[in-house]
């Protein structure tokens, strides 16, 4: 085999090697990043669900109402609800999010 050849079949075996390399180490970042996405996805639907539990299971009215909360509305949700504080009155605070 002449040194062309040699050098040309030692680059095509580096780059064989680049490329597996590449693509398990995507395979693994993309593993990573779903897994924390699916996390934090599956931890604000525990949240909305638990508000919404709490909401019906406190004042006996649908909290359908709370899905179309933001996160920052959510938390004022959670800040109040287990306050002395009527079911208009909490809607009302969530929904213009205003704390205190």
């Amino acid at each position: 085999m002449d040194a062309r050849y040699q050098v040309q079949y030692d680059f095509q075996e580096w780059h064989d090697v680049d490329v597996e390399y590449a693509k398990k180490a995507g395979l693994e970042e993309g593993l990573l990043v779903g897994k924390k996405v699916g996390l934090e996805q599956g931890l604000s639907e525990g949240k909305l669900e638990m508000a919404k539990r709490q909401y019906e299971m406190k004042y006996h009215q649908d909290g359908e109402w709370l899905k179309e909360c933001s996160p920052e509305q959510l938390d004022i949700f959670i800040q109040f609800i287990l306050t002395d504080i009527g079911y208009k009155e909490l809607k009302e605070k969530v929904i213009n999010g205003k704390e205190k």
